[in-house]
């Protein structure tokens, strides 16, 4: 009960900074809440980069016995090594919102909660730029059915 109240006060509070800052760069990130042993999942992002181009990258820091493999990459270079997935853009893409997927493996015996976190970095302004990607927490387990758990990041 206590996950929810803290995913819910801080659910508001992004969407009241959104409010007062709109053309902030969003990083939102779309995981199930559970999964089995020995299965697949997708973890889908959407990039909210306004009218920021060039240099990019994203980065997610997965648990040991996760194993990402490309999906879309909608323009970047994709790679997974030390548990880090990468995705690297030289160019941005032109459109002010776009999404990337990854596939994760999850290895057979896991069972716990894991965390997925991340960074998106940047250029602007010829000044590097760094925003953190809300963790989100997937339970391995029975629990395969639930829904959706989304956390958005947002910075000006």
């Amino acid at each position: 009960m206590l996950k929810y109240a803290a995913l819910l006060f801080n659910t508001i509070a992004l969407l009241i900074y959104q409010f007062f800052f709109a053309d902030g760069i969003t990083v939102t990130q779309n995981i199930p809440s559970s999964v089995k042993p020995d299965s697949e999942f997708t973890v889908e992002l959407t990039i909210n980069k306004g009218s920021v181009g060039g240099f990019a990258k994203l980065q997610q820091d997965l648990p040991e016995g996760f194993t990402a493999v490309q999906d879309d990459n909608n323009g970047a270079s994709f790679t997974f090594t030390n548990q880090a997935v990468k995705f690297i853009w030289m160019s941005l893409p032109s459109d002010k919102e776009f999404k990337i997927k990854y596939k994760v493996k999850v290895a057979a015996g896991m069972s716990g909660d894991k965390v997925i976190a991340g960074k998106f970095s940047y250029v602007s302004d010829n000044v590097k730029q760094a925003i953190d990607i809300a963790p989100s927490t997937i339970t391995v387990g029975d629990k395969a059915s639930q829904p959706i758990a989304t956390n958005t990041t947002t910075t000006t």
